[in-house]
């Protein structure tokens, strides 16, 4: 790193450390936007987002009005039509200068600088360009009015280039985290998303009761329960496990940015009160714990001293109740409504 003195080496360590633990990729956005500011002085941002399939760039500037309105829609259209943009998208990743991609007199004479850089006040650019999600990258731009960006800019952009990378996919990964699993996780199953300090940032709908069910209330919004947070802060964290009123609950770490437990309920009873949700009668309930333990019906008929035929109409009774066509899926909805 020739060009590059300590403190631009210490300045480059303070925007990395400045991106990680962003919650979204809009934050990390705006954190890393800011943050090449100070880097590298620019009078307009540009952050764009292509998909590397189709050419379709999603277009940001900063100041929003540095640009005409519509202009780089109607200019750029896709990533070929600016010579960063498409430079970066055929795999050029290193810091690159406006210059250096496109020769100067041709791009003078051309509609990209009359109609949209010019105005915008972007007489140099630079940029690099990092993955994002498959399929995509990102480009950071930075524009200037006058003075055209040095070495230095170039190794400092170059310094930072893999940090950034890092903090983008990692900021997607939780994003994705968040939608997959604690907005909708599977079936028997919740999860926990926990920030920096081991609290929780993000939970699915089950997840706290459950854990306030088999480890006792966390002392503070937030907080895991006391069980779960020394379990936690105790490597090599085997899964925890707790069996409380015929539930049995497994808490795993899954190690990763974010860290994440996940929990897994099997319920092997059902609760008085989630039958009486379901309006099940004394007999649909007494069937129904049969066809819990018990799979053959003439077993259940011996079970409960019944006819093989009377078991077969209390359990076409019940599955027609619950809206399901077999006694294992009655006994699936009635442990679900358990959990």
């Amino acid at each position: 790193m020739t060009w590059l003195e300590d403190i631009d080496v210490r300045a480059a360590d303070r925007f990395a450390r400045a991106l990680f633990g962003a919650p979204t990729v809009a934050e990390l956005r705006r954190r890393a936007l800011s943050g090449l500011a100070e880097l590298v002085p620019a009078d307009v941002l540009m952050w764009d987002r292509v998909d590397l399939g189709t050419g379709v760039v999603r277009h940001e500037a900063i100041p929003a009005d540095a640009e005409p309105p519509g202009a780089f829609a109607a200019i750029v259209g896709d990533a070929s039509g600016h010579p960063l943009l498409s430079a970066h998208a055929a795999r050029r990743r290193p810091a690159l200068r406006l210059s250096e991609a496109a020769a100067p007199r041709r791009l003078l004479h051309s509609e990209l600088y009359g109609d949209l850089l010019h105005p915008s006040g972007v007489e140099y650019a630079i940029a690099i360009g990092v993955r994002a999600e498959h399929g995509e990258i990102v480009v950071a731009g930075l524009g200037r009015t006058e003075r055209q960006f040095s070495e230095r800019d170039r190794e400092l952009l170059d310094l930072v280039r893999p940090a950034l990378e890092a903090a983008l996919q990692e900021a997607g990964a939780r994003e994705r985290l968040v939608r997959a699993l604690a907005v909708d996780p599977p079936p028997g199953t919740a999860v926990v998303l926990l920030d920096g300090y081991g609290e929780i940032e993000h939970s699915s709908f089950d997840a706290e009761r459950w854990l306030a069910e088999h480890f006792e209330p966390a002392e503070h919004a937030g907080w895991l329960p006391a069980a779960v947070a020394a379990w936690l802060a105790v490597p090599p964290r085997p899964p925890l496990v707790s069996v409380r009123d015929g539930r049995r609950l497994a808490v795993q770490l899954l190690p990763g940015d974010p860290h994440a437990l996940l929990l897994e309920e099997e319920v092997a009873s059902f609760r008085p009160g989630a039958l009486v949700r379901l309006g099940l009668t004394p007999r649909e309930t007494e069937v129904l714990c049969a066809a819990g333990a018990i799979e053959e019906e003439a077993d259940i008929a011996w079970e409960l001293c019944l006819s093989l035929h009377a078991v077969r109409d209390r359990l076409a009774h019940l599955e027609a109740k619950l809206g399901v066509h077999t006694a294992a899926d009655a006994v699936s909805r009635a442990l679900r409504e358990s959990s």
